[in-house]
């Protein structure tokens, strides 16, 4: 569960939100806390004891394991650090999730802002809310609908920086060279700057097994991140992929193969090799550097 600190600024903002704007899902079940409205019968309706509603995802593309953690928080952000009134939570959570988190209406100010924070860990993923959702006080309400929406993972974006860095190496010094030997071929590509040797991209052509295309990403001189590609033959679509991506600790943070479109775990082995042909292709072209 993340603690939300909240800036004066913020607060203030969220504030006039509060006092201008209506809850995002558009309803809501129970009196808020400071509105003051009464009964038929002229009587103060009861205050809420319970901040209710749904979470859904926004994104039904991004699987949710059993191993899935949702957690909901009722936050009173005008305190600094932001102070939590009560939490509830499910695991594995089902969509859309229905809460209900209560409170003694003692532990409410009128004067202060609440918020109901929404977020869920599930295989290195998490899940959040873009906006947080004012409840209870300054006209807001004690019932509302919730949007989780998926944050990349490391690993994703470990993939992003690559492919960013990739497209970069057009502005690199490269060096190009081939070799062959009875029943294979060879050829290679090795971009640098100032830093040294960024990328290697080395392509093999075994006839009787086929094509294989491979690229090295480095970082301060250690194997940072490795595409491999398997082929019938040159151009062709790849069969087999693995990803292989370390942190600047050398910590295993990409670990991906998709064969025949589906995706798995690589295996900490087979990451190992691709980290040590890393290693060696680095020493092999750093010598001519």
């Amino acid at each position: 569960m993340r603690k939300l600190v909240a800036a004066p600024l913020f607060v203030a903002t969220l504030l006039l939100a509060a006092c201008g704007t209506s809850n995002q899902s558009g309803g809501s079940s129970a009196t808020a806390i400071s509105s003051g409205s009464s009964g038929a019968a002229g009587a103060p309706a009861p205050a809420a004891t319970a901040v209710t509603g749904t979470v859904a995802l926004e994104s039904q593309n991004i699987p949710v394991t059993p191993d899935a953690k949702l957690t909901l928080s009722l936050v009173d952000v005008t305190q600094q650090p932001g102070v939590t009134v009560n939490t509830q939570n499910f695991a594995p959570p089902q969509f859309p999730q229905p809460f209900h988190i209560p409170f003694s209406p003692s532990a409410i100010n009128g004067k202060d802002l609440y918020v109901v924070q929404a977020t869920m860990q599930d295989n290195g993923r998490t899940w959040s809310t873009k906006l947080q959702q004012p409840v209870l006080t300054h006209g807001q309400p004690a019932n509302v609908k919730l949007t989780l929406s998926a944050e990349p993972t490391p690993a994703e974006k470990m993939m992003d920086d690559f492919q960013q860095a990739k497209r970069q190496t057009g502005a690199m010094k490269v060096k190009s060279g081939t070799s062959s030997k009875i029943g294979e071929s060879r050829s290679w590509q090795v971009f640098s700057d100032v830093h040294g040797i960024e990328f290697i991209i080395l392509q093999v052509n075994q006839a009787d097994k086929g094509f294989t295309k491979t690229e090295y990403a480095y970082r301060n001189e250690l194997p940072w991140v490795v595409v491999r590609e398997q082929m019938p033959k040159p151009n062709a679509p790849a069969t087999s992929t693995e990803r292989a991506g370390w942190d600047d600790q050398g910590v295993l943070v990409l670990k991906e193969q998709v064969s025949d479109g589906k995706t798995t775990t690589l295996s900490d082995s087979d990451a190992k090799a691709l980290h040590d042909q890393a290693e060696a292709e680095y020493k092999k072209f750093a010598k001519h550097h």
